[in-house]
């Protein structure tokens, strides 16, 4: 392999590692969703809460794949309500608080997920 295609295929890399920080920058930001709101506030409260709530979702159901004690239920429970949370958030952003109809295919992984990790975390909860 030349050192050109070498160069090349690095700066390709790069090139594509931008792009990925890109958009989980938006992903985790909405700046293009929010800058367009009537509620940027309340926007901005909804778009804390998804953020913390999927944060604290992940390190939870990671300590439930860690550790494997009694509470293991309890916390997969928490984990899938804290889930849920973050889909209403989320529903709250992309509706402009609720002012904006969006069209069903966007909204579809809100509507599905949301009511199934509530009955997951309750499932969990009830130690199903």
């Amino acid at each position: 392999m030349s050192n050109h295609t070498l160069h090349d295929e690095v700066e390709e890399a790069i090139h594509h590692a931008e792009d990925v920080i890109h958009d989980v920058w938006e992903g985790l930001s909405e700046e293009e969703v929010i800058s367009h709101a009537t509620h940027k506030k309340t926007e901005h409260i909804a778009l804390l809460i998804r953020n913390i709530a999927v944060g604290a979702a992940v390190v939870l159901f990671l300590a439930s794949l860690i550790h494997h004690g009694p509470m293991r239920y309890t916390t997969k429970a928490i984990a899938y309500f804290l889930g849920a949370a973050a889909y209403c958030a989320e529903f709250v952003i992309l509706t402009d608080c609720f002012t904006t109809r969006v069209p069903h295919r966007e909204m579809f992984m809100a509507y599905c997920f949301g009511p199934m990790y509530i009955l997951l975390g309750l499932s969990y909860l009830l130690e199903h």
